[in-house]
């Protein structure tokens, strides 16, 4: 059984439990018979069984099962199956006329394993891994408080017990209230305080570590940018809000650069210097441009409060870059950036290098006014099908993107194709590919390579959305399996055994306070934005990260201005895949290296926006490197 599939039956059976115990702790007060305890006791046995499988995939995954809820159920259930086994070797017990269990069965007991069975629920609502002794010594506390409660049984507590409880009561109110006020985040929030070896300003220890020694100079965000020369490139973008009209003649309101959505198509040599002038005209709305997987200076990252304050309406902003890398890339307003980019502030990004095909496409997957869309070439977004001419024998490359929130299952039909490139990275000499499916991850990219064939169709399938290029009917969408890129991406040099540093990052999704409000967050190693351990680094270091995701929800996974070399997924080796947002399944376990070569404050998040605003945003640091923006309240900046 996979881990996804443990995890979810764990979820069944703790709901189960929390039913079974106080059932069988109601039907023997009622004069059931001792066997009312059997469906308890066979589905506790059953979730320590799934806690103890869940930990041969990660100590991730079992932590807080193994340690906390699971022996506040099973410690009491073992105490009813020894009193039930000693009653069993009484004389007459099968014989016996009474309905009850005897007196060989304590009924607090039972009704001990009732509280630990609900404690189980409190625990998989807001423990995850690692787990935090606050919340492991507030479910035990409730769970001690209860039993000790039903042991002493119902008698006046008198003066001690009453004053005994206003405490309890008065402590649990100051708790809530300080969690929530610690919760908040502040008017004005540096996130580069780390460089100065000194508290994040926010008013409570930061969880950032020292990153320079004494007397070291801090350099700032804002002076890592492209040195000063003529641009080869010039571009403007002009934030407006504008009408889309769809394929379908459905009008849609949308964000939009130059009026447009997707915006316009940047394009660029390797080589070249490009300057693009930002422009904004949206009449509330502050944007920025982050260029999503390219290797730009940190300084023109476009992250609001770290590398930039964002551009206020009626305001302006120069970004500058060299194109050093060929590829498919694209950028999007990263200020409030999950409204922004489900609204339309998004385009691609093509850099040409080297060889390329006689034919490009460019294909766009989107969700705009709640409608899965495609836009090819730059054209009105379509809710189905659109056809593009294509001659018999001309080499074609479709450069696929994936702007909304979710992954696309994508399907290329009609002729056999190489997968030439994830996320702007070439691959070399990859095998044919005819009838496989491929999952592409939010904001990753795709370059799909074919020769049109003599005669018929070829067509691109994402679920309802379907681009056919040649004449004749569009052949059916595979149905083959699954392609695994990590298994598929060839053999390349022996994978780096030494490491500067390891990180981990555990993903889960969790009932936590966030702004001083509880929601279902999104968490890593159990801290929601702005409290997430952020790992400093030193230039030049080569760092290992584990991506383990215990939820029920994928998460792509994307760090700022770096590439990832993937070394293992679930346990099993990679070929020599380079990525910049990966896609992290529930229960599954990635293994990636990082190489620290680009000094900045970068932003690292889930990119399905949705999540990386619930929580899932956090920070990769440079020592020495320190920010002269904020985020927070009064800042008017919004990074998440």
């Amino acid at each position: 059984m996979s881990t996804a599939a443990l995890l979810l039956l764990d979820d069944v059976l703790v709901a189960a439990v929390a039913v079974a115990w106080p059932v069988a702790a109601y039907a023997l007060r009622r004069g059931g018979r001792w066997w009312a305890l059997a469906p308890a006791l066979v589905l506790t046995a059953a979730r320590v069984g799934v806690a103890v499988a869940l930990a041969g995939s990660g100590w991730w995954f079992a932590a807080d099962r193994l340690l906390l809820a699971v022996p506040l159920v099973s410690l009491p259930a073992l105490v009813v199956l020894y009193q039930l086994v000693r009653q069993a070797a009484a004389p007459g017990l099968l014989r016996q006329a009474a309905p009850g269990p005897g007196p060989g069965v304590d009924p607090r007991v039972v009704l001990l394993a009732a509280y630990g069975g609900l404690a189980g629920v409190l625990v998989a609502l807001v423990v995850t891994h690692p787990v935090r002794p606050v919340h492991a010594g507030l479910v035990v506390a409730l769970v001690a408080g209860a039993g000790a409660l039903t042991w002493r049984g119902p008698r006046r507590p008198g003066k001690a017990g009453t004053a005994a409880g206003v405490a309890l009561l008065c402590f649990a109110l100051v708790w809530a209230v300080a969690a929530v006020s610690a919760s908040r985040v502040p008017e004005r929030l540096n996130l580069g305080a780390h460089a100065m070896a000194q508290p994040l300003t926010r008013g409570r220890p930061t969880v950032l570590a020292a990153g320079r020694a004494a007397g070291a100079p801090v350099r700032q965000v804002s002076t890592l940018r492209e040195p000063p020369g003529a641009p080869d490139r010039r571009f403007t973008l002009t934030a407006r809000e504008a009408t889309i009209t769809l394929a379908s003649g459905r009008r849609v309101p949308a964000w939009t650069f130059d009026g447009t959505v997707p915006g316009p198509t940047l394009r660029a040599e390797v080589g070249e210097l490009v300057e693009v002038r930002l422009v904004n005209r949206m009449p509330e709305l502050a944007v920025t441009l982050h260029w999503h997987g390219y290797p730009v200076r940190a300084g023109d990252d476009g992250v609001a409060g770290v590398t930039q304050d964002a551009v206020r309406p009626g305001g302006e902003f120069v970004y500058r870059f060299r194109a050093t890398q060929p590829g498919t890339f694209w950028y999007h307003s990263h200020d409030l950036s999950d409204p922004a980019v489900r609204m339309g502030l998004f385009g691609l990004l093509v850099v040409s290098g080297g060889a390329s095909e006689a034919v490009e496409h460019t294909v766009v997957l989107h969700e705009l006014g709640g409608a899965p869309v495609l836009a090819v070439d730059g054209s009105a977004p379509a809710e189905g099908v659109v056809r593009q001419a294509a001659e018999p024998g001309s080499r074609v490359r479709l450069r696929v993107a994936v702007t909304a929130n979710t992954p696309a299952l994508l399907g290329l039909s009609g002729v056999p194709y190489r997968l030439a490139a994830v996320d702007g990275r070439e691959l070399t000499r990859p095998g044919q590919l005819r009838g496989e499916r491929l999952r592409l991850a939010a904001g990753g990219r795709y370059d799909l390579v074919f020769t049109m064939p003599p005669a018929g169709a070829v067509a691109l399938s994402a679920g309802n959305r379907l681009l056919v290029l040649g004449d004749g009917p569009a052949p059916a969408p595979p149905a083959g399996a699954l392609l695994d890129i990590t298994a598929y991406a060839p053999a390349g040099p022996p994978p780096p055994r030494r490491f500067d540093r390891e990180v981990t990052w555990v993903l889960d999704r969790r009932l936590t306070l966030l702004d001083g409000l509880p929601r279902p967050a999104h968490t890593v190693n159990g801290r929601v934005w702005p409290d997430i351990e952020a790992p400093v680094v030193r230039e030049g270091e080569l760092i290992k990260i584990t991506v383990a995701n215990r939820g029920r929800d994928t998460h792509p996974m994307h760090p700022h201005g770096h590439e990832v070399l993937v070394l293992s997924r679930n346990g099993r080796p990679a070929g020599h895949l380079r990525m910049d947002t990966f896609d992290v399944a529930p229960g599954e376990v990635w293994e990636v290296a990082l190489r620290a070569d680009n000094p900045g404050v970068w932003m690292s998040h889930c990119h399905d926006l949705s999540h990386a605003a619930l929580g899932m945003t956090f920070h990769l640091a440079y020592e020495g490197v320190g920010t002269p923006f904020d985020a927070g309240r009064s800042s008017g900046n919004h990074p998440e």
